[in-house]
């Protein structure tokens, strides 16, 4: 009896040690590697009339994209990661869903850059891949520079 019950628990451990092929991703959701990577803030449409580098006084925004659908990054005062979708040239940020820190940080407006992220829904990486446009519609709301790694 002991002996059927050994072979049955090591027959259960090699069938669920079975591997099987990664599930393929809808073609509209495959990752564009060309986003892949940190991208830090270079330029950002005013917002309130005020400049970003009014916004953000303890660090320079950045995304930093880690999959076909999560992007992490910086506010200029806190983190924040969420999700984003995109398809060909569209993007859009989930900004309502986005996770962030509670940090505190006097005189730096937390909205502006995750809100003007939620414009955000084209975008087009140039310059041999070394910068990002976001745009809202065909105006550019932001531009990234990838970072040096």
């Amino acid at each position: 009896m002991k002996s059927r019950l050994i072979i049955l628990a090591i027959g259960l451990v090699l069938i669920s040690c079975k591997t099987h092929p990664p599930a393929t991703e809808p073609e509209s959701s495959k990752f564009d590697e060309r986003l892949k990577g940190k991208w830090v803030l270079e330029y950002m449409s005013p917002v309130n009339g005020k400049d970003v580098k009014q916004l953000s006084r303890m660090q320079e925004p950045f995304l930093n994209f880690v999959g076909a659908d999560k992007v992490a990054g910086h506010t200029g005062c806190n983190n924040i990661a969420g999700k984003y979708t995109a398809d060909g040239t569209v993007i859009r940020f989930h900004t309502d869903q986005f996770n962030s820190t509670k940090m505190f940080c006097q005189g730096v407006d937390e909205t502006a850059f995750p809100g003007v992220l939620k414009t955000v829904n084209r975008y087009e990486v140039i310059e041999d891949g070394n910068k990002l446009l976001l745009l809202t519609s065909d105006i550019i709301s932001i531009t990234l520079i990838r970072a040096e790694e």
